[in-house]
């Protein structure tokens, strides 16, 4: 029976692999997805290096899965998503695997049919949940390093319970290769090892205390240690201290000492293994041989260093030795966290502490290139939870912590904002989107408007999500709208409890193993407010575990129907009970929001973006969603490569700008007349203003002979002693040569009364970054032989002060030398449109299907599309302006033919609003009006469910109540001043009503 189980098992397992594989491939995005996405498929196309701290295994393993599209590189994200496919579709089978070895111990399985299908079952409910599970679904569709590195942690737990079944040890030397393996693509795996360690003591014990647990703990401490510091980084700084030395003093080449540490690593492994052999030194082997399978994995990251030195197109950081791979490694573009003890949010610098020497790569040798230092601050706290002194977190300190104007939080408030935010908002919330259900795909930054895992009714209603009538339609209407009446969270609950009951000792694993892929990574990271995303992400395996609860939670509902006197349809009526109430409603609920199956928006947005720009462009951009879907259809579709996309936040790296003096696709090197040696690093990282007394607008041209000049007269000297360019004014401008405006084609002849003699502007920072003086570098160097464009997302200070002259021609906007007639107090950057060429992209060369041909538009979509729907109003209003209401009528007719109207929340009217107005000026009443009626139903419901709320939750509704009143209002003049008496009629009632509402 026991081999008929074996084998009803596994088959069961590939079943399951098949159901998996089948609904995430139906649901699967068929090209590029926002985020890493169009990054990582670019790196691994191509082999590239991409940003810290790198994903070299996952980048091989794309590479294969890319060469399926056997020539068609417009298929190679596509592929590669399938590959997310599978990863994830084997991570459920292994947790199938998991759950039924865990049943069957719980259970003393001695083999009968009915304890055959309770632990089959068991493993089948809970591997399908977890299949279903919001956050892991949306990984298992695009090409992510998420789905890959659970697979990782799936199989390391896995291989944990299979030795402890046999006590074979060759099970222990897999588990650390496969740790070793997923240190090239996520460290998630890592946090298994506590788990592991006490699988390992609970079977080698015979007698459990609390300090054996404890000392297990200290051991597994002592494993993650040794592999995330010694073996990630300390190995990698040995060598490059190492390397160092060879090439500094014993004035050998590059590489040398690198090699040497690597070889003596080699050398003493081999000879420990030896020595432990010949002495029969068992531990000692058995150490030393997982800690040669984890360095073997590990070692997927020469790729990075190979690809570093080929100088791929894509050469993130530039980790080329073992020097710049340590520092690549710990992650240090992205700058300190403090865990046990650091600032307030409030502190100021009072000193800064000097923690080393840094290097740069000279020509034959290391060059010192600075100091590092550590910043001292006068507020410090333990376990600072409100550190950050990024710009608006104060604000929202304060106002979480409700904290007094000067009030510094104290250690009382800093925990409680470590409880409430950090593991109450930051983790717990996205846990019972999960297994609890959700209010909608909205991020939110904290209010319960948005966001939540309740209804945004009552805290109750997160369990029964029950009376819908009452619900708004930015809840009900929203695809991200899950109920799950928290019927996963009551099953998993029923398996902590069965297993409470059972098996302590596997309890606590699973607890930990949930405790340490969850609660322990929010304590780690340590998470500053207002994140650009939502990070649910990050947490993955703790869901992972909790999905091994839930499968045992179904032992637990067959138990307690056994003790009803139904022992012979307790586990006909538990499963079948469970897999309706989990699994079958998980999936039914999550299905339209997880269907990216003919999505195509990320790809439609960069080729979009990149069709604004004219040919030969210099594009500067943001990171993530502003640069990475470019680097996709350029680097894999080899799409519009005569555009340069220049990230900025890069662009404060000297490795960087030498990239971007090479050579890319089409586009010809940037137009930077420095000396590179100007920019490499610890050479003008950043430079202050100085006033040097100049009262009118100076040369950028002289400016910049300034501030790269090596003259001790063009330097001050800083406060720490150091000497430094500075700027010397910000007043700024260029003089403008006709002729050569004409000749490049900025303007067009008939234009030529537009162009200005000069250029004036004022640079508004106190500060010039590296990034900055580059893009001076250009705007000189340039002399107007190449278009420039600006990102429209980008912050203000990277448009260095030259808004009057940026001019909107799709999704970017263009350096011209055309001064806005606008006073300064109504200029508007979005207003201002190079009129004439932004309406033949808008018509001719921007495609806006995709948007409403999804299925289900994510948020980062939708900000897209109400983005794109703005500027074509906009563009709508300015030809109006200039006598050509022929072509704004051709306009709007494209914008509500192609751009989805579906409102999703009360902000999203206020585009409508222009929508409607502009409807009506290019004498499209009736569409005009159908919207107008849409967009008041919609304020109608939305703010009767608001005003329906106790005064306490009303409150936090000010700005929707506002905003819908004003929109009502907005609609009604329209409507009036257009004639349109029955809507008038309609729209003056229910503002009426509205009104009475709110007092």
């Amino acid at each position: 029976m026991i081999k008929n189980y074996q084998k009803l098992n596994n088959i069961v397992g590939l079943v399951l692999f098949i159901v998996a594989a089948s609904v995430y491939f139906l649901t699967m995005e068929p090209t590029v997805s926002f985020w890493d996405c169009g990054e990582f498929i670019a790196a691994s196309y191509k082999l590239q290096v991409g940003h810290q701290p790198g994903a070299p295994l996952f980048l091989m393993i794309g590479k294969l899965f890319s060469m399926l599209a056997i020539g068609n590189t417009a298929k190679i994200a596509y592929w590669m998503n399938f590959s997310s496919v599978l990863f994830s579709a084997a991570t459920v089978t292994f947790l199938y695997w998991s759950i039924t070895m865990l049943a069957s111990k719980v259970i003393q399985y001695k083999g009968t049919t009915s304890s055959t299908l309770s632990v089959i079952s068991a493993g089948v409910i809970g591997a399908l949940a977890f299949t279903f599970s919001d956050t892991f679904w949306f990984s298992a569709v695009e090409a992510e390093v998420y789905s890959l590195s659970l697979l990782f942690t799936a199989i390391v737990f896995w291989a944990a319970l299979k030795w402890e079944r046999n006590l074979d040890n060759r099970w222990l030397v897999l588990i650390a290769f496969v740790i070793g393996l997923s240190i090239g693509v996520h460290l998630l795996s890592l946090l298994a090892i506590p788990a592991i360690v006490l699988v390992y003591y609970f079977k080698k014990t015979s007698k459990v205390t609390l300090m054996g647990i404890f000392k297990a703990m200290g051991i597994a401490a002592a494993i993650w240690i040794t592999v995330q510091n010694i073996v990630i980084q300390y190995f990698v700084l040995m060598a490059a201290k190492l390397d160092i030395f060879f090439v500094n003093t014993l004035k050998m080449s590059f590489g040398t000492g690198a090699g040497a540490f690597l070889l003596a690593i080699i050398v003493t492994l081999s000879y420990g293994i030896y020595y432990s052999v010949k002495h029969k030194k068992y531990n000692l082997n058995l150490s030393l041989t997982c800690l040669t399978f984890v360095i073997f994995g590990f070692s997927s990251y020469f790729l990075i260093i190979i690809r570093a030195n080929a100088k791929t197109t894509l050469n993130l950081s530039n980790p080329d030795n073992a020097l710049s791979l340590y520092k690549y490694l710990g992650r240090t573009n992205y700058g300190d966290t403090p865990l046990l003890y650091g600032q307030t949010f409030d502190a100021d610098v009072v000193n800064y502490k000097e923690t080393g020497i840094e290097y740069r790569t000279g020509e034959k040798s290391y060059e010192i290139s600075g100091k590092t230092s550590k910043p001292e601050f006068d507020k410090n706290l333990l376990f600072p939870r409100t550190y950050s002194q990024k710009p608006n977190h104060s604000e929202f300190y304060k106002d979480w912590l409700h904290l007094e104007p000067g009030q510094t939080p104290t250690f009382l408030q800093n925990l409680s904002f470590f409880t409430s935010y950090q593991l109450g908002f930051m983790y717990w919330r996205y846990f019972f989107w999960n297994f609890v259900g959700r209010q909608n795909d909205i991020q939110s930054y904290g209010p319960s408007n948005d966001g939540n895992w309740t209804s945004g009714i009552k805290p109750l209603d997160a369990i029964r999500l029950g009376n819908q009538s009452k619900l708004p339609p930015s809840i009900i209407n929203n695809e991200g709208h899950n109920k799950f009446y928290g019927l996963p969270l009551a099953l998993g609950i029923m398996g902590i409890i069965f297993l409470y009951r059972k098996n302590r000792n596997d309890l606590a694993i699973v607890a930990t193993l949930f405790a340490f892929t969850g609660l322990a990574i929010i304590v780690y990271l340590n998470q500053d407010p207002m994140q650009v995303r939502e990070r649910d992400y990050a947490y993955v395996g703790s869901f992972y575990a909790f999905a091994i609860f839930i499968g045992l939670g179904v032992l637990g509902i067959e138990s307690f129907l056994s003790k009803l006197n139904m022992p012979k349809v307790s586990l006909a009526m538990a499963s079948l009970t469970c897999l309706f109430a989990v699994p079958f409603l998980m999936g039914a609920e999550g299905w339209d929001e997880h269907d990216r199956s003919n999505k195509t928006t990320a790809l439609d947005w960069a080729k979009n973006y990149l069709n604004s720009c004219a040919p030969n462009a210099i594009l500067f951009t943001n990171a993530d969603n502003d640069t990475f879907p470019l680097w996709y259809v350029q680097e894999v579709e080899d799409y519009r490569t005569d555009v340069r996309v220049v990230n900025i936040q890069y662009l404060s790296d000297g490795n960087y700008i030498e990239q971007m003096l090479k050579q890319s696709g089409k586009s010809a090197p940037l137009p930077i007349r420095s000396d590179p040696k100007k920019y490499i690093k610890g050479n003008r990282e950043w430079m202050p203003y100085m006033e040097y007394g100049f009262t009118d607008s100076v040369e950028l041209k002289d400016i910049l002979a300034v501030m790269t000049s090596d003259a001790p007269e063009d330097k001050v000297q800083l406060s720490d002693g150091s000497m430094e360019n500075f700027l010397p004014t910000k007043k700024l401008k260029l003089t403008i040569d006709p002729a050569q405006i004409i000749k490049t084609k900025t303007l067009a002849v008939k234009d030529i009364a537009k162009i200005a003699s000069t250029i004036e502007w004022t640079y508004r920072e106190n500060v010039v970054f590296k990034a900055n003086l580059a893009i001076f570098d250009i705007l000189v160097s340039n002399n107007w032989e190449r278009p420039i464009y600006f990102g429209t997302s980008i912050s203000t200070d990277s448009y260095v002060g030259l808004e009057k002259y940026l001019y909107l021609e799709g999704y970017a906007y263009r350096l011209l030398p055309v001064k806005s007639s606008v006073p300064d107090k109504e200029f508007t950057m979005e207003g201002q449109t190079n009129t004439d060429v932004m309406y033949d992209n808008m018509m001719q060369k921007l495609d806006f299907q995709g948007f409403k041909s999804a299925k289900y538009q994510d948020p980062e979509s939708r900000r897209i599309a109400g983005m794109t729907a703005k500027y074509m109003n906009n563009l709508s209003v300015n030809l109006l302006e200039e006598g050509k209401p022929d072509k704004a009528k051709q306009l709007m007719n494209k914008a509500v033919k192609q751009l989805p109207y579906k409102i999703y929340s009360i902000e999203d009217t206020l585009i409508k609003v222009y929508t409607v107005n502009n409807l009506y000026a290019v004498k499209e009443s009736k569409t005009a009006n159908t919207l107008s009626r849409n967009t008041a139903a919609f304020i109608v419901d939305e703010l009767s469910y608001i005003a329906s709320l106790d005064s306490r939750r009303r409150n936090s509704y000010g700005r929707e109540i506002q905003i819908g009143v004003q929109v009502l209002a907005s609609l009604d003049k329209m409507a009036t001043d257009n004639h349109q008496a029955d809507l008038s009629i309609y729209l003056k009632q229910i503002l009426e009503k509205i009104q009475t509402q709110f007092g």
